[in-house]
């Protein structure tokens, strides 16, 4: 419980707009049920992702699988495993809260090697990459500076469609600053 309080304080602190997956906001009830930090939303991410995600989807892209969330420090990454095919594209795009002043997004190969990064500015990042040959790739997010929770998603598409990447956040962005989120 201790700790569950001060996890809450500590992402209140940061960003002033995290709150629990749970609607009402209560932490969780038994012991080994603390939340995690990808159980916590920003309202803020979650507004830029899903106008993010609209303009993606309406470019003829799919999601693939699941959003991954989580709580970034300052020079921190996380990294994910993504089987990607020869012959399709995928998007990846990534926003973080307000105290996560810059988000950086790449993809590597199995052996290691930076096969594209994001080159974006801000708390948002997206990248195109359209792999030439079929494989097990990586992606990482890095907060570059400041920490907070983030958000990315995955989409998959065909070959060929144009999308300019620093379109897609925004119309999401804007909205969510007039907001106040």
């Amino acid at each position: 419980m201790r700790v569950s309080l001060a996890l809450a304080l500590l992402l209140t602190a940061c960003d002033g707009e995290a709150a629990l997956a749970d609607p009402t906001g209560a932490p969780a009830e038994g012991p080994g049920d603390t939340p995690r930090a990808a159980d916590y939303r920003s309202p803020r991410v979650q507004q830029a992702m899903e106008s993010a995600s609209d303009v993606v989807q309406t470019r003829g892209f799919s999601a693939l699988g699941e959003p991954w969330r989580g709580f970034l420090v300052d020079q921190a990454a996380d990294v994910r495993e993504q089987p990607m095919r020869a012959g399709t594209c995928y998007l990846v795009l990534g926003a973080g809260s307000s105290a996560l002043r810059e988000l950086n997004l790449r993809v590597f190969d199995s052996d290691g090697g930076e096969v594209v990064q994001d080159a974006m500015d801000g708390a948002s990042a997206a990248l195109r990459f359209c792999p030439s040959q079929s494989g097990t790739y990586f992606v990482a997010v890095r907060a570059a500076a400041g920490s907070g929770l983030f958000e990315v998603r995955i989409f998959r598409g065909p070959t060929g469609l144009e999308v300019r990447m620093d379109d897609l956040f925004r119309d999401g962005a804007a909205e969510a600053s007039r907001e106040g989120r």
